[in-house]
């Protein structure tokens, strides 16, 4: 082989070789980005993010990218300002949060400013001799990070951008172009973990925002049932719970009632068990402690106290009568021979909230209880009050119970006041099928006279033909005579008391049908009576479990009320005017929505949260009972749905149905 040949497959070879050393490269990066990604994505809490952090740089390192120190910077877009993190290997690479400070404070940090404008990729600044110590002694004005011993003559500070903020990596030398662009996918690849971050901060925020109310309503509720001061030892308990919900630490909890009149303080201990301890009352002046708790709730400030086992001991003995001092006493001092102990109480407005523990409370601890314990005092107060209206209560019961018997009879009268309005509408809607079946028999008839005369005659082909048309006129006048049967039954229905049994029905055609009747139902009462019905049935809807008699007296109660408007509307607009009422059926994210709509004059604004009221009625005297609507969104709710209004004055309204499917 020739020298030349030799030469060029060396070349090739080594050619062949960088090739493959960039693909491998290539797959180690994309290989470390990777296990970041998967990592960034298996975060479930908020402080999971140092963990998640080391990964990366766990990742940088095995990649070779070696560094003094590496952290991440959050921008503060609005004052030019950066919160900082920072990491080492010497800390196992965790992300630990340092200090906030200004862009201003030295060039490696302001120079972001423009480099971000430009949207560049990262930006580095090299500092060496004497500005590398100066950098060093500026950050150690505003952090909480001690000056390195050492640092290098020369140090190159990088910062690779991504959304929020920057990954930021000092080292001795310049980084080659490529390790740039690794960095910068790494850059990315945080901005994916922060924002994991941020949306896990927001989550958990979310959480504790609802558990805290969830746990204030149940202070509010548990609180609202009470009827005897008693029932205060059954809310300790429950105080205990919820101070566990707001993941306050503590082991010890009591509400204290401070009545001035008496001097005394009504104590209310729980165990740690989360058991009632005790119920005890405190003279103003018994011990130190006390008094100092008094102090303090009438200047309306958070009294704090930290014991020995000794003085714990102590006060606890002070407190509980000779001879109450057994078990439960022993469980109250259990665990507490070698712990500090810390006191809290915080004010609300008829006590104080007692928590003990062996950590003391940090503010944002103390404001969580303050919530609780104004909670407390709101349903206390409410409490009083509740046994003040206790006689006022039964004295009522009486009268209320006769309203309700006149409203159960007034209600009836509503359901066979609209039976009246119904008849009209039946008898023509039975007259249809009557008049078919009339009409069919005495056709039958002249054909039995035929299919005689053709028997006679011999003529069995035309016997036949007879005899089938004798058979479908009876499978008509079968057809009708069930329609008939079936408008009977339903008017029997509507008279009659509900039975409370939902079945599957088909909802257009229940629709359909008391359109009907009601538009005949007018008809009969007013000759001149005219409007164009509209009717858009969604074909989707399956059959939906309702009481269909229940559901046919709202529909029937919903479309006389759209009659009524645009007839009244009509005499006053005259012929110019159009009367149109239309209703809709449509199938919703599995709930059915019935919509009876109008162009009518509209509900007034001034009466719409009025309408659904008992007895309430915008008809003149004589005209309307006001239960129809008031019926109506009764029966809608029983249903687990509900009842909405939209309207425009002077334009019509919208009554929409709301049924769970």
């Amino acid at each position: 082989m020739e020298k030349n040949e030799i030469e060029k497959l060396r070349e090739i070879n080594t050619a062949l070789v960088k090739e493959l050393a960039e693909k491998n490269r290539k797959l180690e990066v994309e290989a470390s980005l990777d296990k970041v990604r998967r990592r960034s994505l298996t975060m479930r809490k908020s402080d999971e993010l140092s963990e998640a952090s080391a990964s990366l740089f766990h990742e940088l390192n095995q990649l070779g990218i070696k560094a003094i120190r590496t952290g991440v910077g959050i921008f503060d877009e609005a004052n030019n300002a950066m919160e900082l993190w920072t990491t080492s290997v010497t800390d196992k690479e965790v992300l630990k949060k340092l200090d906030y400070f200004s862009l201003y404070i030295h060039p490696v940090y302001e120079n972001l400013i423009p480099a971000r404008k430009q949207q560049k990729p990262y930006e580095v600044t090299k500092l060496k001799g004497k500005h590398v110590k100066h950098y060093y002694e500026s950050m150690t004005t505003v952090l909480t990070l001690g000056q390195p011993s050492d640092y290098n003559e020369e140090e190159y500070f990088y910062s690779f951008f991504f959304e929020q903020g920057t990954l930021n990596v000092v080292t001795p030398q310049p980084l080659p172009e490529e390790d740039c662009s690794v960095m910068t996918l790494f850059a990315n690849a945080f901005g994916l973990i922060y924002t994991r971050f941020l949306d896990l901060q927001k989550a958990e925020e979310q959480t504790r925002e609802a558990l805290g109310k969830t746990a204030l309503d149940r202070v509010r509720a548990e609180i609202a049932s009470m009827r005897t001061v008693g029932d205060l030892e059954r809310i300790t308990p429950l105080m205990w719970r919820e101070l566990i919900t707001f993941e306050v630490p503590f082991s010890r909890c009591g509400i204290f009632i401070i009545k001035e009149e008496e001097q005394l303080v009504h104590a209310y201990l729980s165990t740690p068990e989360g058991k009632s301890l005790a119920a005890l009352d405190l003279g103003f002046n018994d011990d130190e402690t006390t008094a100092k708790m008094i102090d303090n709730w009438r200047n309306k400030t958070v009294y704090k106290e930290q014991w020995d086992p000794e003085q714990f001991t102590g006060w606890m003995k002070s407190i509980y009568a000779p001879g109450y001092q057994t078990l439960r006493f022993q469980s109250s001092v259990r665990g507490l021979l070698n712990i500090l102990f810390n006191l809290h109480f915080i004010p609300f407005s008829q006590g104080m909230l007692y928590i003990g523990g062996y950590d003391m409370l940090v503010d944002s601890e103390i404001d969580l209880v303050r919530s609780l314990a104004e909670t407390f005092s709101e349903a206390y107060a409410r409490y009083e009050d509740f046994k003040q209206l206790e006689d006022a209560k039964n004295k009522i019961e009486a009268t209320l119970s006769e309203l309700r018997a006149t409203q159960s009879q007034l209600i009836q009268a509503e359901k066979m006041a609209s039976l009246g309005e119904l008849t009209a509408g039946i008898a023509h809607e039975i007259q249809n099928p009557l008049n078919f079946v009339n009409n069919f028999s005495e056709v039958n008839k002249e054909l039995v006279d035929e299919l005689k005369t053709e028997l006679a005659i011999g003529n069995m082909q035309m016997a036949n033909e007879i005899a089938d048309d004798i058979k479908d006129n009876s499978e008509k006048i079968n057809h009708h005579g069930k329609r008939a049967d079936a408008i009977v039954k339903s008017m029997l229905q509507h008279s009659r008391s509900s039975s409370g049994t939902k079945e599957p029905i088909d909802i257009n055609a229940l629709a359909d049908e008391y359109v009907r009747l009601a538009y005949h139902g007018m008809r009969a009462k007013d000759k001149s009576f005219s409007i164009i019905t509209k009717t858009n049935f969604d074909p989707t809807i399956r059959t939906i479990n309702v009481i269909a008699q229940d559901i046919g007296r709202v529909v029937l109660n919903l479309v006389n009320n759209a009659f009524y408007a645009v007839g009244e509307k009509k005499k006053q607009a005259g012929e110019s005017y159009e009367p149109v009422v239309s209703i809709t059926t449509k199938n919703d994210n599995g709930k059915v929505e019935i919509k009876v709509a109008d162009n009518g004059n509209g509900v007034p604004q001034k009466v719409l949260d009025k309408i659904f009221h008992p007895f309430f009625t915008t008809k003149p005297t004589g005209v309307g009972t006001g239960l129809g609507l008031s019926l109506s969104y009764d029966i809608v709710k029983a249903h687990g749905g509900d009842l909405k209004v939209e309207t425009n004055e002077g334009v019509g309204s919208e009554f929409i149905v709301i049924l769970p499917a």
